[in-house]
């Protein structure tokens, strides 16, 4: 076995075992919520597993990716006489990281579900607006999910693997995975803003819109995230079928760049947190709407560091 299709292996290892993470985590956290409800109304049995699917969504897209990965560098399907390049398999890696560590959105989506089956064995009306609130993590594993698609693409290991990719296009495959990866964790501080805004609209129907606009701040983490993460797919030709030839460096810069808007992107955390705040304050008193806005604002600052340090890193490296 050559190197290429080593790495190729761990990028489907890393796809499919830390998305389980996620989703292990996530699955657990509603269905603790679930176990409560149905202790309460056996009826409730059925509510608290469509609850208890949404977070497994995040395994599952591991999965799939896992199996193409491998599919692709011959590792199923009995091709065992292809040779992978150390380009190809350093994209492979980059797949995995996608995909997988935008799983760990999957516990924002159980925090999140679990008020949703707290809320609905109190009030069955709520079914719908708890569904609403619960899908709004699932938007970080499916950035992920695009990107490691993408990616695949780009390199051929979805159609005929391309022995031409650059090792800079490699590495930054490798930013790129981490960028929209990591920024993937955001989804944990949506999932508990989400969380008090399924509370909030509970107990005042006309707080579900407010809620929502809590809610959707710490999407922007994952947005910078898939956004740097396309920008390098493109500076380097994976994403428009222009192979570019650049120097190693360039390779190795995309990763820092990959790394300052995809680590930046844990400040969404805290923004949840502070959002959650704010859905309880305008909750109890609307005039504070404006002043919560602002206060749950003030970690994005952070993100955007992240942000403007990976384009003044892709401008320095000759990316733009």
């Amino acid at each position: 076995m050559d190197f290429g299709t080593a790495l190729v292996a761990i990028g489907a290892g890393i796809a499919v075992g830390m998305s389980a993470i996620g989703s292990g985590i996530g699955v657990g956290i509603v269905g603790a919520a679930g176990a409560g409800a149905i202790s309460e109304n056996p009826r409730r049995f059925g509510t608290a597993l469509v609850f208890q699917a949404m977070p497994q969504t995040q395994a599952i897209y591991g999965l799939l990716i896992g199996i193409l990965l491998l599919v692709g560098a011959g590792l199923l399907g009995g091709d065992t006489g292809k040779t992978i390049s150390l380009s190809v398999g350093l994209a492979a890696l980059g797949v995995g990281i996608a995909v997988g560590f935008a799983g760990f959105s999957g516990i924002g989506q159980g925090i999140a579900a679990s008020a949703g089956v707290g809320a609905t064995s109190e009030k069955p009306d709520m079914f719908g607006k708890g569904m609403v609130f619960s899908v709004l993590p699932e938007t970080q594993a499916i950035y992920g999910l695009l990107i490691a698609i993408l990616l695949m693409v780009g390199t051929g290991l979805l159609g005929g693997v391309s022995e031409l990719l650059e090792l800079t296009a490699g590495l930054a495959a490798v930013g790129a995975g981490i960028a929209v990866g990591f920024a993937g964790f955001s989804g944990i501080g949506q999932g508990i803003a989400a969380s008090a805004g399924v509370g909030a609209t509970s107990e005042k129907t006309d707080m579900f819109g407010k809620g929502m606009v809590f809610s959707v701040l710490p999407e922007t983490q994952a947005i910078y995230g898939l956004l740097i993460a396309i920008l390098l797919m493109v500076g380097t030709g994976l994403l428009g079928g222009i192979s570019k030839l650049l120097e190693l460096g360039v390779g190795v810069a995309a990763i820092g760049a990959g790394i300052a808007v995809g680590f930046a992107g844990f400040s969404a955390i805290g923004q949840g947190i502070t959002a959650a705040g704010g859905i309880g304050a305008a909750a109890q008193t609307p005039a504070t709407f404006g002043k919560s806005m602002v206060l749950s604002v003030m970690s994005e600052t952070f993100a955007i560091f992240g942000l403007l340090m990976a384009i003044l890193i892709m401008f320095g490296s000759g990316l733009f």
